[in-house]
């Protein structure tokens, strides 16, 4: 028997292992190993959390029993009985869920052996299929659901606000006596006080009482329903992006960092997330005020916004609401709130608890599995968080590793964004190596023209004949290429002689003409930035040599192959000390 304390209630749920189906010592393995689930370690803290692993300890108990020969001791497990486990599972989700329980449930055992270990731990579990993902809500579907949130919130603002200040008046004397006010705040009184309102024998409500509605409408004036606690629940679950369940536990008390004065915008909460472990359960959540900025532009457009977009002032006006509950409980809690109740009921009544499932059937919206029915999404927590993660784009209580590799990654939404801005910046850089590999090459035919008709090679190479008879005489040459005019660069002030660097400034430069005669030098300082590719950081290699690379490369497309042979042959220790100069820099002004 494996007795499980549930840590937020204290029951103790008891689990029958006496009937597994296996030898005696393989079931007292298996019992162990479910008694350390259910240790204050283990980081399940729920019964009904618990009730999943140990079913699945169950199934895996009855696949042993079924094989032949079936194991004896834990040490005669093999990969088989692990695979004939696997196999009890039709359906792909199953399977992996169920294997992936097992392994929780077997993490770090060391009777299994090494075989078996291997099948159940090292092999992949079935790929999910996508509609059986995790996503995100459409826009329109988001704005379904917080228009339902805040609109209940709004209503018991209002309801509970007005009850406390019916008290408040009674309390001071300020109701004319005899009045429906006066009894309705004396009614209230009663309840802030005693927990209760008056009721006759049968239980229901006095005539006092149902002058005013009822037991539960007197009540709801200075207490949250069930459902509206939900309410307020999914609502910060949504705008901070915290889980659900760990929300659902804030206590009344936080820390603000201006001792409550109002100069801070963000209160300090400490939450509990059990699944992390004794020793990462504990940690803060940070509150957040809406920024001043955003919050006079929503001040602007209506009174009620930025209460609904700011998660400090949603939580304040929690502990605002359920602070009578708080005086008549003594409890801690933030979302203490008060179930209704048939007859008489006191105690039993408060509760803590958020069933968010009610408040969607309550207003309407369809169960998970009949999600869009009606044109309304199904309320699931996950999604709530989901979405939520996808609209911040920063971490919530996980790392940014899991939110990009866990949360984000499975988003539709960001994939396509994703790949729409990986897909510009490609296009970006394309367009860029396009233009920069575009440098005027002088071919050797208008070189036989020029020492024929020099103004017509002029003319053709757009240059001063003075210019094009000094380029071809190499008395321009920069490096690698040769230059119109150094005191017309696009990198310097007119008259002024260019500063640009001979490697990266000349080969993206208006300037610039390559000649034949360049070309042994040009083809090795290619052939060089290929050769240091391999032995540089990427990022390092990109920045600085990718462009130089594409402009050579187009320069050595107007050239054949026979020609870019003999180029290479014709390198020289000149031409290899000239490009060793220009990659170390010592060409550079500084």
């Amino acid at each position: 028997m494996v007795l499980f304390h549930e840590e937020s209630t204290g029951r103790t749920v008891r689990f029958d292992c006496s009937d597994l189906p296996v030898s005696e010592p393989v079931r007292n393995w298996l019992v162990r190993r479910l008694a350390e689930r259910a240790g204050a370690r283990s980081g399940v803290k729920r019964a009904k959390s618990f009730r999943t692993g140990y079913q699945v300890v169950r199934d895996f108990a009855r696949s042993l029993a079924e094989c032949e020969p079936s194991p004896g001791h834990p040490s005669d497990i093999t990969a088989e009985h692990i695979r004939a486990f696997k196999s009890r599972y039709e359906d792909p989700q199953t399977r992996r869920t169920c294997v992936a329980r097992l392994r929780i449930a077997l993490r770090g055992c060391a009777e299994l052996p090494e075989p078996a270990r291997r099948e159940l731990f090292q092999t992949r579990l079935p790929v999910l299929r996508v509609s059986e993902q995790i996503t995100a809500y459409s826009e329109a579907e988001w704005q379904q659901i917080m228009t339902a949130l805040r609109r209940d919130v709004r209503l018991c603002r209002d309801r509970i606000r007005g009850g406390l200040r019916l008290l408040e008046q009674f309390r001071a004397g300020e109701l004319e006596a005899g009045s429906a006010e006066a009894e309705l705040g004396g009614l209230l009184d009663i309840f802030a006080t005693s927990g209760d309102v008056p009721r006759a024998r049968d239980g229901e409500g006095t005539a006092e009482v149902k002058r005013h509605g009822g037991v539960v409408s007197v009540m709801r004036r200075l207490s949250l329903s069930q459902q509206e606690a939900g309410a307020f629940a999914l609502l910060l679950a949504a705008l901070t992006a915290e889980n659900l369940g760990t929300v659902a536990k804030w206590p009344a008390v936080y820390r603000r960092a201006d001792g409550g004065t109002g100069a801070s915008s963000v209160a300090l909460v400490e939450q509990r997330k059990p699944r992390r472990g004794p020793e990462s359960e504990h940690r803060v959540a940070a509150v957040e005020d809406l920024p001043a900025s955003l919050s006079s532009v929503l001040e602007q457009a209506s009174s009620d916004e930025p209460l609904f977009h700011s998660p400090l002032r949603i939580y304040d006006l929690l502990l605002e609401l359920t602070a009578p509950a708080r005086w008549i409980t003594g409890s801690t809690g933030a979302f203490v709130n008060r179930r209704a109740s048939d007859r008489g009921g006191q105690g039993s009544c408060w509760s803590d608890e958020i069933r968010i499932e009610r408040w969607a059937r309550s207003r309407g919206f369809p169960p998970v599995t009949r999600d869009g029915e009606n044109g309304l999404p199904g309320i699931d927590v996950r999604r709530i968080r989901q979405t939520a993660l996808e609209i911040q784009r920063r971490p919530a209580s996980n790392s940014r590793n899991t939110l990009r590799d866990h949360y984000l990654r499975r988003s539709e939404t960001v994939r396509e964004q994703s790949q729409k801005v990986v897909a510009e910046a490609l296009e970006e850089q394309v367009a860029k190596a396009r233009t920069a590999a575009d440098v005027a090459v002088l071919s050797p035919r208008l070189l036989s023209l020029a020492a024929r008709d020099p103004e017509a090679a002029a003319a053709e190479a757009r240059l001063a004949l003075e210019v094009l008879k000094s380029m071809a005489s190499g008395e321009r040459d920069t490096g690698v290429v040769a230059c119109r005019d150094h005191r017309e660069s696009p990198h310097a002030p007119i008259g002024e002689a260019c500063p640009a660097s001979f490697l990266n400034g000349c080969l993206n430069c208006a300037n610039a003409r390559a000649l034949p005669h360049q070309l042994p030098v040009q083809i090795a300082l290619h052939d060089r930035l290929a050769a240091l590719r391999p032995n540089l950081d990427p990022q390092t290699w990109q920045a600085r040599y990718a462009l130089p690379l594409a402009r050579l490369q187009s320069i050595l497309d107007h050239y054949s192959a026979a020609e870019q042979t003999a180029a290479r042959v014709a390198v020289t220790a000149r031409h290899a000390a000239l490009i060793d100069t220009l990659l170390s820099g010592r060409t550079d002004l500084r």
